[in-house]
């Protein structure tokens, strides 16, 4: 394809040389115009989106080109030979000779001048309004003479004087061509490897994005756009500060930065995971970037944070008619009132979160966020991603869940972290973690076990079943639009009889559909039976993830049934079919 190049000649003589010439270039396909300085603007205006490739001009109006438009300007240069013919004419003149010209003009024709020993005086020009001044001083000197370009030339020759224009000969035009298919190729191969280039980033799970001061974005590749946006848009609709709020004052700080290719590194927390985030200045100041390092988009997480999603709860809202419960409400008062860490355990669905919620509210953390904290996989990067999540934090409370999923040296690392960082920690087990201490480091679990609350089951708690269900009537009653009053007696009685493995949890969903199906004042027999208990009760298992290795789902499996035994190793391998050596051999 012939590369697309504008042509624009600052005087008569050039076009028609370059028409000329043109035709015999079929690899170019050439669009002459004529147009001096200031005049050829709007000629490159017009044509720019015409798919020019290159334009060609010479002298100050290169110059001037090259300022209004994003195209490459190839200037014509003045050969020797277009330098020696002018200088060759003016030798023998009786007359004074002036130069007026802009810089590369001026600098090329002493160079040469000097060489052969040809004094001419000469008034270097910067913009074209100083040539009229120029002539008119050189008018004043006695100069008869002016030589330059083609405003140097109409300027003297509306003062009187004579001009002559140093033009542009054959083999400069010819040069010039070439010149465009030098930096054709050139920029072929540019655009190759800035093919490959954006290909591999846009191939990277890094997020990486670049953008300009005023918050345009220049280039974001697939895995930020995806992350940041949750779908496919165009880089021109997207600006930087249309991004979460939590990277506002990042990029604050980075706009900020004065000394070009600085770099800033932040630890971060975004929809639940702890991001490190590189980000600087570059090319003095015009281009800025973020980069989100991720440690695997596709895969599964080692971690989850949770934070601002939690309603806010007080130890007010406990029901406490049993006895265990006002126990469980004397040693949460307790806590509140320390920054120890803290142990809540007891079956699944008791209300383990709700009571650390509480807890916090009530503490001196009470002001700040209770972020809850997922432990989900043991890996070697486990900790470093708490650590991301923790810089992030002051002065507040995380609820952690799956601490005895990772190894007993980065249970250490992890409470290292917490203690530096002045953060109130609540663990949170579905067993007594008092005995099950093969699971923790010693030290650890001496130090969490002094500070401990059971979370009773529902069955160990059967005077509360009738406040708690009253409790969940008034909540579904106004989220319904029911005015359901309360539960019949005999329907009480026979709640009170049945297996709640899922404990509080269970119970409010029941209710939930209870009162969704209640015609009536009561929830009472009728409707118990109308709702299918199977269906609201059943315990739900987790799903095994079969995209990991078989040692990986083994490891998983035994720890579900640890669970599900409440942590008693003898019945887990006895459930499982295995003595407790290859027991413990397979989970440590």
């Amino acid at each position: 394809m012939a590369i697309k190049t504008l042509f624009i000649a600052p005087y008569r003589g050039l076009k028609e040389l370059a028409t000329v010439l043109a035709k015999q270039q079929n690899d170019l396909d050439i669009v002459i115009e004529e147009a001096d300085l200031g005049d050829a603007i709007p000629v490159v205006k017009e044509n720019e989106n015409k798919g020019i490739q290159f334009i060609i001009s010479r002298g100050g109006t290169a110059k001037l080109i090259s300022q209004f438009t994003n195209i490459p300007v190839v200037e014509i240069k003045l050969s020797g030979y277009d330098i020696l013919r002018t200088l060759t004419l003016i030798k023998d003149y009786q007359m004074k000779v002036h130069m007026i010209g802009f810089p590369n003009i001026c600098n090329d024709v002493l160079s040469v001048a000097n060489l052969l020993t040809i004094d001419i005086s000469y008034t270097v020009v910067h913009q074209k309004e100083e040539v009229a001044n120029a002539v008119k001083e050189a008018w004043k000197n006695g100069a008869q003479l002016i030589l330059g370009d083609t405003i140097t030339v109409n300027t003297a020759e509306s003062f009187g004087l004579q001009g002559m224009m140093i033009t542009t000969g054959k083999e400069s035009v010819l040069e010039v061509f070439d010149q465009v298919r030098q930096m054709n190729r050139a920029m072929k191969q540019l655009e190759s490897d800035y093919s490959v280039y954006k290909n591999f980033i846009h191939s990277m799970k890094d997020c990486v994005v670049i953008f300009q001061e005023s918050g345009k974005i220049v280039f974001a590749n697939q895995a930020f756009i995806q992350k940041l946006y949750k779908k496919n848009k165009e880089i021109n609709q997207l600006s930087i500060f249309s991004l979460p709020e939590d990277f506002l004052p990042l990029i604050d700080e980075l706009l900020a930065i004065k000394t070009p290719y600085s770099m800033i590194n932040k630890n971060m927390v975004l929809d639940g995971e702890g991001l490190r985030v590189t980000a600087g200045r570059i090319d003095h100041g015009k281009y800025y970037y973020f980069r989100i390092h991720e440690k695997d988009v596709e895969g599964k997480k080692n971690i989850e944070v949770h934070k601002g999603r939690i309603p806010k709860t007080s130890l007010a809202q406990l029901v406490t008619t049993s006895p265990i419960m006002k126990n469980v409400l004397t040693k949460a008062r307790t806590a509140a009132d320390t920054k120890d860490p803290l142990i809540i355990w007891g079956a699944n669905g008791v209300g383990k979160k709700f009571l650390a919620s509480s807890i916090h509210s009530e503490s001196e953390n009470r002001n700040s966020q209770f972020v809850e904290l997922v432990i989900q996989t043991d890996s070697s990067t486990v900790t470093e991603e708490i650590g991301f999540v923790l810089s992030t934090l002051e002065k507040t409370t995380v609820y952690v869940l799956g601490f005895e999923l990772i190894s007993k040296e980065r249970q250490k690392e992890m409470m290292e972290l917490i203690t530096n960082k002045q953060i109130r920690a609540i663990f949170s087990f579905s067993f007594d973690p008092g005995k099950n201490t093969n699971l923790f480091q010693r030290e650890i679990i001496s130090l969490l076990n002094a500070n401990s609350i059971y979370m009773p089951t529902l069955k160990e708690r059967n005077e509360d079943l009738g406040e708690l269900i009253r409790l969940f009537v008034s909540i579904f009653n106004a989220q319904f639009g029911k005015q359901v009053v309360g539960i019949k007696e005999e329907a009480l009685e026979y709640l009170r009889n049945f297996s709640w493995t899922e404990n509080v949890k269970q119970l409010k969903s029941l209710v939930k559909d209870l009162v969704i199906a209640s015609e009536g004042d009561y929830i009472d027999s009728q409707v118990i039976n109308n709702v299918s208990l199977d269906d609201s009760m059943v315990r739900k298992g987790s799903e095994i993830d079969l995209t990991k290795t078989l040692e990986e789902i083994e490891k998983e499996v035994i720890l579900k049934v640890l669970k599900e035994e409440n942590m008693n190793q003898t019945k887990a391998a006895k459930r499982l079919g295995i003595n407790r050596t290859t027991l413990w051999r397979k989970i440590n």
